[in-house]
């Protein structure tokens, strides 16, 4: 039994060190990739999504894709996208996302995010791939009927995200009171987290590390467009909580 733990143990060092000890791709070498966006709920191709190349790096413990973007590409009216690149000698391999797969995947596209279940779509020291379904969530669109009555810290902030983290907008508001209506997006199909907090440097009554944060849960829906009524009497009120 000994014996056979010695065995496995060193099978394991030598997969590990022939990982680590990976070449570089040629510098010069073409990389391309052709494919199309497609939503992964929605069944449907995406237009207007930016497309990056990311590199990747080697280690003992594993290979990285984290290096860039080094280039992108956005999809056609069809979905479609195409791109090029010549490599520069320093990545042992390439992938494909539409977020920065550096800071966990969030991304500034305006209408996209990424698919948190397929984040990437590495090329597995392939120099050409085709026909790639590189998947990807669109938003859908929240219109907020919003009233505060008071508001003595003067700015409200409302926060949209999501459980995994796909999604973060921020709305701002100032005044002594608010009242309005506007549109912000969500993600359909998942759990969507629509909090208002109060980010004064100085309130006179919350403790260290604590803000006042009051969280709302829209749970999975399929609508283009939805509408969401919230009334606060002051804000005030809203809940001091752990920041």
């Amino acid at each position: 039994m000994g014996q056979r733990k010695i065995l496995i143990s060193y099978i394991f060092l030598i997969l590990l060190f022939l990982t680590a000890c990976r070449k570089d791709v040629p510098k010069g070498q073409l990389i391309q990739a052709t494919g199309f966006v497609i939503d992964s709920v929605k069944n449907k191709k995406l237009s207007d999504v930016t497309v990056y190349l990311y590199g990747a790096h080697s280690t003992f413990y594993g290979v990285y894709y984290d290096d860039g973007p080094l280039d992108s590409t956005i999809s056609d009216k069809d979905g479609n996208f195409s791109i090029k690149y010549n490599a520069e000698g320093n990545s042992v391999d390439y992938a494909l996302a539409i977020g920065n797969v550096v800071y966990g995947g969030y991304t500034n596209q305006t209408n996209y995010v990424i698919d948190i279940s397929h984040p990437i779509y590495i090329f597995d020291y392939s120099y050409q791939l085709t026909d790639v379904a590189l998947k990807a969530r669109e938003l859908n669109y929240a219109r907020v009927n919003l009233k505060v009555l008071s508001n003595p810290y003067d700015t409200l902030y409302l926060d949209v995200s999501t459980t995994y983290g796909e999604l973060f907008l921020r709305n701002r508001f100032i005044g002594r009171s608010v009242d309005t209506s506007f549109l912000t997006r969500y993600l359909p199909n998942t759990t969507n987290i629509f909090e208002y907090k109060i980010l004064s440097s100085r309130i006179v009554d919350s403790a260290t590390m604590f803000i006042r944060r009051m969280p709302d849960t829209l749970q999975s829906v399929l609508k283009d467009t939805i509408v969401i009524s919230k009334i606060i009497n002051t804000t005030y009120n809203i809940p001091l909580k752990p920041y």
